[in-house]
């Protein structure tokens, strides 16, 4: 029983950090883009509200597709285990 909750335990940590990545990713994505778009098209930019508006609109996208995304990643990191596990076996 304590194997099946160490389990679930470990990826639900897995999956946490891969929407965090995910979500970080995302929201300095948004920081840079809005902050270089304003220094490209705009004559008298504010930085601080184009860094504030980036890192909304970078997290409020990233997360829409984070929790998705996380969920791919740890059926990818499971397969990749488990295959390993079982070469390990055949050898």
């Amino acid at each position: 029983m304590t194997t099946i909750l160490k389990g679930i335990f470990r990826w639900l940590i897995d999956w946490l950090y891969f929407v965090s990545c995910i979500c970080f990713i995302g929201a300095s994505l948004g920081v840079v883009s809005h902050l270089a778009f304003g220094l490209c098209f705009m004559d008298a930019p504010d930085y601080t509200y184009l860094a504030a508006l980036g890192f909304l609109h970078g997290l409020k996208y990233s997360s829409l597709w984070a929790g998705g995304l996380a969920i791919v990643l740890c059926v990818m990191r499971a397969h990749r285990e488990f295959q390993n596990a079982r070469t390990a076996e055949a050898l």
